[in-house]
């Protein structure tokens, strides 16, 4: 889940939690009644914060590393606008680097400190980034508490900011321990050990969606966005990939894209870069050249079609603002749901799209199935015409050897298409789901976990057989007493399902365990056979194989309770906010 779960409990919930510990815990006295407190990845350090200051503290000691004032107050205050003003902090576990930031939209200022002593490492006000990109590059709610995809990077990296804007404005290059920022400098790429500037690229413009590290080229490729969200900028911006000598930053290639940039979504396999935004593009990350086969052929007829869709796109943004974000201007993918691509075993590329009966891509109303070579760009295996007009893909996704599709059709139905990726022949196609489209584009994605199939639809749940399609079960949502499910997680058990009205449990054969009416759900973890629930005014404790409620606490005296994401760390701040209990 996610990197702090704050759970608001009463003293008799402690005396149960911290049972489980025998050991007595060190008692920490902070200068300032910390709001938030966050781990990083490895339970090493922790870091206490209000809107004006923070501390940092070692887990292992326990002992205070150092404290300080931001300039302004806290970024992760915001909701899903644009930041022009804030501070925030990033903690690099590898280097051993805490890093405050301070920004403005004309003026950054930096202060890196040392993990281990506390002493300030280097500073500077001359460093800048584009504020304003944040506009433009967040497509989603910044502050989603179920983020996984931070999660996973932070993790691997042990990194960690609650800052998410700050989290897409400067790029962190752990191969060359240096974050990378674009302002009106140009591009920089600083050492964060020692603050040095290791170059700047002053040719580069416009804000930075996404940057990639290639080890054996020693590249950087960088996705550029428009460095606003203004009318002007997004027509007349021509978003690229660049790529850069990652020692000099010299500029190598740059090589035009069309589409939305959409966080995570471009692949880089070996020597190939693959950009899918609006039409699909097979790059040659040594010379920069589209790779000349099957599909830079098959898409030819398309191109314009495409970079006047982009453009139509981007008229519509500036017309209609976020509104346009939540739809699907291309009518192939809902936007709600994660992009990603998938390879099988080969390392092919499985991609489901659009093309007619001569073979062009990205037009006509048949959908079906190719598997691509990407660094020969050649297709291996094409399927026609898997499914006709009536049908919408939503979703697809790769799981244990089979590439499923899900699509929404007439009379509000879905279907999932299983297609064995190495031929492209259907091996099942469910039946359809009743009531299925979320007309209020509420869509949650179907699942895979081993041999199962769980499909969230807006009237209810199915659970397929994965190898087969076969329909093993069917739970109305209605009977669940959730209301209207907003998203969902596994857990070792089942399903976990976040509605409207409650949490529901449901195992794997489709099963109501537990129905949990409960309202704003702040966050959620299970550990030890439990699932722990925080609500605003009430705490509950589940049995996570049977449902059972084994604690329900509402509660007005209020203390705050820390725990870290992996479980091992567990601070509570006493009613007065003057000392802190922390176990491990």
């Amino acid at each position: 889940m996610k990197h702090l779960l704050i759970l608001i409990l009463i003293s008799v919930v402690f005396r149960f939690s911290i049972a489980q510990n025998t050991a007595e815990p060190a008692v920490l006295i902070p200068k300032f009644i910390p709001e938030f407190i966050d781990f990083s990845p490895d339970d090493m350090y922790m870091v206490l914060e209000n809107e004006n200051q923070y501390e940092v503290w070692n887990m292992e000691s326990p002992t205070k590393v150092l404290d300080g004032k931001y300039a302004f107050k806290l970024g992760r205050y915001a909701t899903g606008v644009s930041i022009p003003t804030g501070s925030g902090y990033f903690l690099f576990g590898e280097e051993g680097v805490f890093m405050t930031i301070d920004y403005q939209r004309n003026n950054t200022a930096i202060k890196a400190f040392s993990l281990i002593d506390g002493t300030k490492l280097w500073e500077s006000d001359e460093l800048d980034m584009g504020v304003t990109m944040a506009e433009t590059i967040l497509s989603t709610d910044p502050y989603d508490s179920f983020d996984a995809t931070t999660e996973a990077k932070q993790t691997a990296n042990n990194f960690f900011t609650k800052d998410r804007f700050l989290d897409r404005l400067i790029n962190y290059v752990p191969e060359k321990h240096a974050i990378s920022l674009n302002g009106k400098n140009g591009l920089q790429l600083v050492d964060i050990r020692n603050g040095k500037t290791l170059w700047v690229q002053k040719e580069f413009k416009g804000g930075i969606g996404e940057l990639l590290y290639e080890p054996h080229e020693n590249k950087l490729l960088a996705i550029t966005v428009p460095a606003t969200d203004s009318a002007l900028d997004e027509l007349i911006t021509v978003p690229e990939v660049k790529a850069l000598n990652a020692e000099t930053g010299e500029l190598l290639w740059s090589v035009a894209y069309t589409g939305e940039f959409v966080p995570g979504y471009a692949s880089l396999i070996q020597n190939t870069l693959v950009l899918p935004y609006l039409e699909l593009t097979l790059i040659d990350i040594e010379t920069g050249e589209e790779r000349d086969g099957d599909i830079k052929e098959r898409l030819k007829g398309t191109r314009d079609a495409s970079r006047a869709i982009g453009g139509i796109m981007a008229l519509d943004k500036a017309l209609n603002g976020s509104q346009s974000q939540a739809q699907d201007n291309t009518g192939k993918y809902n936007r709600l749901i994660p992009r990603q691509l998938y390879f099988d075993q080969n390392g092919r590329l499985c991609y489901f799209t659009t093309f007619n009966d001569k073979g062009k891509l990205g037009v006509g109303v048949k959908k079906g199935y190719l598997n691509i070579d990407v660094h020969e760009d050649k297709v291996e295996v094409e399927k026609y015409s898997v499914l006709d007009n009536q049908w919408t893909v939503m979703q697809d996704h790769l799981s244990n050897g089979v590439f499923y599709v899900k699509s929404s059709g007439n009379m509000n139905r879905t279907i999932i298409t299983a297609i064995d990726p190495e031929n492209g022949e259907v091996i099942f196609e469910t039946e359809k789901a009743k009531n299925s489209a979320d007309l209020a584009k509420a869509f949650n994605p179907f699942l895979v976990n081993q041999d199962r199939i769980i499909d969230i639809v807006s009237k209810g749940i199915y659970i397929f057989d994965a190898k087969t399609g076969e329909k093993l079960a069917y739970s109305e949502t209605k009977d669940l007493g959730v209301g209207s499910v907003m998203f969902s997680r596994f857990y070792d058990e089942g399903l976990i399902l976040f509605g409207t009205k409650g949490v529901g449990l449901l195992d794997f054969n489709g099963e109501v365990v537990a129905s949990v009416p409960s309202k704003n759900v702040k966050d959620c973890v299970v550990t030890n056979g439990e699932i722990w629930l925080l609500e605003n005014k009430k705490f509950s404790r589940l049995d996570s194989k049977q449902g059972k409620t084994l604690e329900a606490i509402e509660f007005k005296q209020r203390e705050n309770v820390f725990i870290s994401a992996s479980g091992g760390s567990f601070v509570r701040v006493d009613p007065k906010g003057k000392e802190l209990f922390v176990y491990r």
